[in-house]
């Protein structure tokens, strides 16, 4: 049964289409429903696709042959990941596995090239998403660079309030929708490191653990925080 249309408008990639270009697009779309747990996609699989998150949480990450796992995005719903894969490479260069129960859109490489090639406003499209990924393979590799984990730790929260729309502020609460090796794992350290990150920012004031949340009460200084140094 062809995808309906309206599913693909929530997501940014095809949200200024045309009715008439989304509906084509839809037309060569599968969904598909994945289980906590299930691979959604394996590194070294041919890049046949990229993926619309519908509902649910994907982890994007690579391992490397010892076994390590380097977290690369948690792609939530209403994001899309894998774009640049399916058009440019043969296989994909990452996994991706659902953390929980997830629904996720499969556009396929063929036909959709096929419509890139007539329709600019989706060409222009695939570039905005692009670069927006690059962005975040930027801001990955300059957390790795710089700072400890304190600092990762601070921006990983700005970032978080942000994404959940809310102003990093005194005050504001932010879920910890994640478990902890999830965020250690985009941080690049051990879960026994951010656990001490945060009873060190507990006790220095800056938030206070409530739960599965943290409540900001030095939004000033954790920014700050999470600036890197001048070399």
């Amino acid at each position: 049964m062809p995808l309906a249309a309206p599913r693909l408008k929530r997501f940014a990639l095809f949200g200024d289409l045309p009715p008439v270009l989304l509906d084509a697009v839809a037309q060569v779309c599968q969904r598909r429903v994945y289980a906590k747990g299930e691979s959604v996609a394996a590194q070294g699989d041919p890049a046949a696709h990229f993926f619309l998150v519908e509902y649910g949480l994907v982890k994007v990450y690579r391992a490397s042959p010892d076994g390590r796992e380097q977290t690369l995005h948690l792609v939530e719903g209403g994001q899309s990941f894998a774009e640049a894969a399916a058009l440019s490479l043969a296989d994909f260069p990452a996994s991706a596995v659902a953390l929980s129960d997830a629904a996720v859109i499969l556009v396929p490489k063929k036909p959709f090239e096929a419509l890139l090639a007539a329709h600019a406003d989706l060409a222009r499209a695939m570039i905005a998403s692009q670069a927006k990924w690059l962005r975040r393979l930027l801001d990955l590799t300059s957390g790795m660079s710089f700072g400890d984990v304190a600092s990762r730790l601070a921006r990983w929260l700005v970032v978080a309030a942000e994404r959940d729309g809310a102003a990093f502020t005194d005050d504001a609460v932010i879920e910890l929708k994640q478990k902890k090796t999830v965020i250690a794992g985009q941080l690049h350290t051990t879960p026994e490191s951010l656990s001490r990150a945060l009873a060190r920012f507990e006790a220095d004031g800056l938030l206070r653990r409530e739960g599965k949340a943290v409540r900001v009460l030095d939004a000033a200084r954790l920014s700050a925080l999470a600036e890197p140094s001048s070399p």
